[in-house]
């Protein structure tokens, strides 16, 4: 598989090579931003139908390029990289880590004078790439397999232009969705429900305006 930011770079060259005439008309409608923070797992149940089980905070970064219409209606993609420890009675028993790669559509605003605060929302949909790392509590002997799943996210939040190239944005976002798992141990398949991922993710980011 590519490597998700060398993915995200190739996206956003290719982007601007075949459109950089209708970009140079209406500078500051291309924007790309990379962001980090936290994701807290808002699941009831970890592991689907084990309510013992949960899934712990864990830390999040990842990159986006949008292109802004007239009137603040943007489409974009974006690509993340976050992982979150799954425990029953405080025993790690792995960690699922996860790469979602998603189409966003979104309104973006745009102060007055290309200075200021204002503020944005949208949703995401797209494919999120998995893989399972055993944990100390777990046997040995059993192997995790994990499907690349369908994901959805909702946001919204704050930006603060510095500039009319520079802005930073403080985000709150929503990520939704399961993972499908196998868990074998001697060639038998255990009967071990999907994960849960669901989570909140408090962000904060830096984007640049062309």
């Amino acid at each position: 598989m590519v490597k998700p930011f060398r993915l995200i770079i190739g996206i956003g060259l290719g982007f601007l090579l075949l459109a950089t005439p209708a970009f140079a008309a209406r500078p500051g409608n291309l924007s790309l931003g990379v962001y980090g923070g936290w994701a807290w797992g808002i699941a009831d149940e970890g592991i689907d139908g084990d309510r013992h089980t949960e899934f712990e905070d864990g830390s999040v970064y990842g990159a986006n390029l949008i292109y802004r219409f007239p009137g603040g209606l943007a489409l974009g993609v974006s690509i993340e990289r976050l992982e979150m420890d799954l425990k029953e009675f405080g025993d790690t028993f792995g960690t699922i880590k996860m790469t979602p790669v998603m189409f966003n559509i979104l309104y973006q605003g745009i102060p007055a004078g290309g200075r200021g605060l204002t503020g944005h929302g949208g949703i995401g949909l797209g494919v999120n790439f998995t893989s399972f790392d055993r944990g100390p509590e777990t046997r040995p002997t059993i192997s995790v397999d994990t499907d690349n799943d369908f994901i959805f996210s909702i946001y919204g939040g704050l930006d603060y232009f510095f500039s009319p190239n520079i802005s930073m944005n403080l985000d709150g976002r929503f990520l939704l969705g399961a993972v499908e798992t196998k868990w074998r141990e001697f060639g038998s398949t255990l009967p071990i429900g999907d994960l849960n991922i669901h989570n909140f993710q408090l962000l904060l980011g830096l984007r640049f305006w062309f």
